[in-house]
């Protein structure tokens, strides 16, 4: 199909439809918010201070148009292979073209800078910081042939990305830049990497009868075993970051952290050994709900 095969859906339409296919509003909306209210939680235990309600509207803004842009990037770098292996896809079926998408890049970017820039100087540079970098990503740091058959390796130098989004976030709430930020900040933003690679890592994890040729997976790199490893240890470092916050909260945060990371773990072991596809649907639906449980313990545990 083609863009004129659209032609009686309205643009506004065809971005609505767009938007149910590729960036689900109640999935996307219930993670972004537990992202940004763990950052409130965070910046809240440590000053002890609540920011002004339109600074957390700009900042709620910026995070989902942050979060929308890196949608477009994907749909653009994956265009090429969509069109073999899965022509569905809005772009590659022509629901929306090229221009369009970037048209909607460009968009998110204002909205970004306008946000971060209205709050402070701080917040501002650290969003500048971010949206270079995650340009950089949108080009595949101009090594795409290189890099993309580098499987983990693409994936963690595009995660962290969600790291320095979290740093953006806090230096506009405190009014600091990166190099002099409280460590408990650095240590939650980076602890915003190691949640979205136990995402990326779980979510590409198959049994062999859900493997499909041409589609790299960690399982079929690293096999079942050795992905479920990866995702173990993004978990510890994930724990690690948060033993470094303030002792307030720890007890009941930590506690929790162990036993969600003890559970996926236990999922991931099952995974493993029983080759099984409801299994795998299982550890990979618990992989990606990891982040979610994560967050709202951290804001459960910065409120008690």
């Amino acid at each position: 199909m083609s863009i004129a095969d659209y032609q009686d859906i309205s643009y506004c339409g065809r971005w609505w439809q767009f938007i149910l296919e590729r960036f689900e509003p109640v999935s996307h909306l219930l993670m972004i918010s537990l992202y940004f209210l763990a950052h409130l939680a965070v910046y809240h235990s440590v000053t002890e201070n609540v920011p002004a309600l339109t600074v957390c509207m700009l900042l709620f803004l910026s995070n989902l148009a942050f979060f929308f842009k890196l949608r477009l990037y994907d749909e653009i770098k994956d265009y090429e292979t969509d069109l073999k292996l899965n022509p569905s896809r809005p772009l590659a079926r022509g629901l929306l073209n090229h221009r369009d998408l970037h048209i909607g890049i460009w968009l998110c970017i204002t909205a970004e800078l306008l946000c971060f820039g209205f709050i402070n100087v701080a917040g501002f540079f650290s969003a500048v910081a971010a949206i270079g970098y995650s340009l950089l990503m949108y080009r595949e740091f101009f090594i795409k042939e290189y890099i993309r058959p580098l499987l983990t390796t693409y994936a963690v130098t595009h995660t962290v990305v969600c790291s320095m989004l979290s740093v953006a976030v806090l230096s506009s709430l405190s009014g600091e830049y990166p190099w002099l930020m409280k460590k408990e900040f650095l240590f939650f933003a980076l602890n915003s990497w190691f949640l979205f690679n136990i995402f990326e890592f779980g979510r590409k994890t198959f049994t062999s009868s859900e493997e499909r040729n041409g589609v790299a997976s960690y399982s079929n790199i690293f096999g079942r075993s050795g992905a479920v490893i990866l995702v173990i240890l993004m978990a510890f470092f994930s724990i690690f970051c948060l033993s470094q916050l303030s002792p307030g909260h720890k007890p009941v945060l930590l506690n929790s952290n162990i036993t969600l990371a003890a559970m996926l773990a236990l999922t991931g072991f099952i995974y493993a050994i029983w080759n099984k596809g409801n299994i795998g649907k299982i550890y990979r639906m618990f992989s990606s709900v990891y982040i979610i449980m994560s967050y709202i313990i951290f804001i459960w545990a910065a409120v008690l």
